[in-house]
């Protein structure tokens, strides 16, 4: 998307072939691993990370393209990139100052109060019925648990982007996601046929999105979802600005935070004491009062969360330079690449302690390396549902403790990986309902 000009890498293996050409074989360390979880990477990711944990973190790949892997020159790198966040012009004719350009930090900080407003006890009670509803549960179903986490996280958030489409255009929009983790979660290879397809479900989707803004364009009500902030300034945005701002959300809630909660729910239930000193946090809890940040009463919870978070994200994310920087020594061009990586800075020796071991009490006991802990990226581009991610992380864990169960699951053969995105091998069984 040209208004937001970052993108995760979706594709890893197209991403890091270049920067792999740079490093020497002999870098492909394998050592020892002890009770360490280290999920399953492609060999590039292997030989970065390990790289970054020996010192080699910033480095120049090619002409164009740079890794900054340092928690500073990570910081620093998306710091200068983003300092103007001007938009581009739109196609349409717009009401929009030239002396005063509307800037992507305007719509960010209208979702954020959009988000700020949402966070409350009915609004949460809301989503963790719509993340339930999610759920097949169909008697003798063995299904894909990675899928099943995926459309909890993902389709609920869809009715806090929007919140007043038709069955027929949630399930478009649906449609659209699935066809999207499949290339992201499942690798599934495409045919020419099979991205026709896509394509066609792509411009299905932004068509919905359309129809939705200029529904509402008619239409006197004030919503409170993140479409309505970008309607309220049409007028300056145009349809295309418009439209670009919306399909952003749907591409953020797709794919990287439904890979953390697999992780952590297959995490948690091959974990019977973490359940065990969960549930105690939770039954404290008041009648109808439900988890949420910032987690006062709830240290372990909490630390399992964050855990999770540091444990499993995307391997890689990149940038296209905006204009013309500095990190250090290096001098990035306008149109170059950058290349970031959350992944390597949670999991280097360097800033933490035994980083492969999922160990949510460092969260009590440890000291954090400024910086070395940036889950939900780099200011001032840090993602906008970061708290409602959190919470929704939460209320996930109080649905597999309290009201959900799944059956016929062998934990002993779960398989962490993380190739595009974190996901988990043989995590099959059946969900059901607790009685």
């Amino acid at each position: 998307m040209a208004i937001l000009q970052q993108r995760l890498v979706l594709d890893v293996e197209a991403a890091c072939v270049a920067a792999f050409k740079t490093i020497p074989k002999k870098t492909i360390r394998i050592g020892k691993v002890q009770a360490m979880m280290i999920p399953k990477e492609r060999a590039e990711i292997t030989a970065m990370r390990q790289d970054c944990s020996h010192g080699k973190e910033d480095y120049q790949i090619d002409e164009n393209t740079f890794a900054l892997f340092s928690p500073e020159s990570a910081k620093l790198s998306n710091k200068l990139n983003f300092l103007d966040l001007t938009l581009p012009d739109s196609l349409y004719k717009t009401e929009d100052d030239p002396n005063n350009k509307l800037t992507w930090q305007a719509i960010r900080a209208a979702w954020l109060k959009i988000l700020k407003e949402q966070d409350n006890t009915g609004f949460l009670l809301n989503l963790k019925s719509i993340m339930k509803s999610q759920v097949f549960y169909e008697d003798g179903f063995e299904s894909d648990i990675n899928m099943q986490i995926h459309r909890m996280i993902s389709f609920s958030l869809l009715r806090v982007m929007i919140c007043d489409l038709s069955d027929k255009e949630y399930k478009y929009l649906q449609q659209h996601i699935l066809n999207q983790l499949d290339n992201l979660v499942l690798l599934k290879q495409q045919s020419a046929l099979g991205k026709v397809q896509a394509l066609w479900r792509n411009l299905r989707a932004a068509h919905v999105i359309k129809k939705a803004i200029k529904r509402r364009l008619q239409s006197s009500p004030d919503y409170h979802d993140l479409l309505q902030p970008v309607v309220d300034m049409y007028s300056k945005l145009g349809m295309d600005r418009a439209l670009d701002a919306m399909m952003t959300v749907v591409t953020a809630i797709t794919g990287p935070p439904g890979g953390v909660a697999v992780c952590m729910i297959a995490k948690l239930l091959q974990s019977p004491d973490w359940q065990r000193k969960i549930i105690a946090e939770l039954d404290d809890l008041k009648p109808g009062e439900l988890p949420k940040l910032p987690f006062k009463s709830m240290p372990v919870l909490h630390g399992f969360i964050k855990e999770s978070l540091r444990m499993w994200s995307v391997p890689i994310v990149f940038r296209e330079a905006r204009c013309p920087f500095s990190v250090g020594k290096f001098k990035i061009s306008e149109g170059d690449t950058v290349f970031n990586s959350m992944y390597f800075l949670h999991r280097n020796e360097q800033y933490w302690q035994s980083p492969h071991e999922f160990d949510p009490l460092r969260w009590q006991r440890d000291s954090v390396t400024a910086n070395a802990f940036v889950p939900f990226g780099w200011n001032p581009m840090t993602c906008i549902g970061a708290q409602l991610g959190t919470n929704q992380f939460a209320l996930l864990i109080v649905l597999f403790l309290k009201e959900l169960e799944v059956k016929d699951i062998a934990l002993d053969r779960l398989s962490y990986q993380n190739l595009n995105i974190p996901y988990v091998s043989g995590f099959k069984g059946k969900i059901v309902r607790k009685s």
